[in-house]
């Protein structure tokens, strides 16, 4: 049983050997291969990273030009809007006070401040003199705010 013992534990030995050998042999390649595989993967991901940022370039100049073509908008709607003003104080000036004042009165706080800015000195002073009391003190006092922000 000794002898079956023992050369059993040298078959198992030899065997091992054999089998670490051959693993040995098959993980060497391997090794060999595994950075061949890392630089093949990192020139993928590389490759997938390059693509992604000029996708990113083309959204960013893409976004650029929206941005533009938005200021481009807005500022022709603030000067279409300027203009509207512009006339609507010059029929408001051609008014009479008093009828400019009644007018003035049934327009909102922003669109009346805006409509007196426009307006000659002389004449808006004229208008809002016939104004009520309480409507005046509101449009004068947001005259003063929009000076005061101006100034700054």
């Amino acid at each position: 049983m000794l002898k079956k013992s023992l050369l059993l534990a040298i078959f198992i030995t030899v065997f091992g050997i054999a089998a670490g050998t051959i693993i040995g042999q098959q993980t060497i390649p391997k090794e060999n291969q595994n950075p061949s595989i890392e630089e093949e993967r990192s020139k993928i991901i590389q490759e997938d990273l390059s693509k992604k940022i000029e996708e990113l370039k083309k959204l960013r100049e893409e976004i650029n030009t929206k941005i533009k073509e938005q200021e481009e908008i807005k500022a022709q709607l603030e000067k279409a809007r300027s203009e509207n003003y512009q006339r609507l104080a010059k029929i408001y000036e051609s008014m009479p006070p008093e009828e400019a004042a009644t007018r003035l009165e049934k327009l909102d706080d922003d669109t009346a401040t805006t409509l007196i800015l426009a307006i000659k000195p002389r004449q808006a002073a004229k208008i809002l003199s016939n104004v009520n009391p309480e409507k005046a003190a509101i449009i004068s006092k947001r005259i003063v705010i929009i000076r005061e922000k101006a100034s700054k």
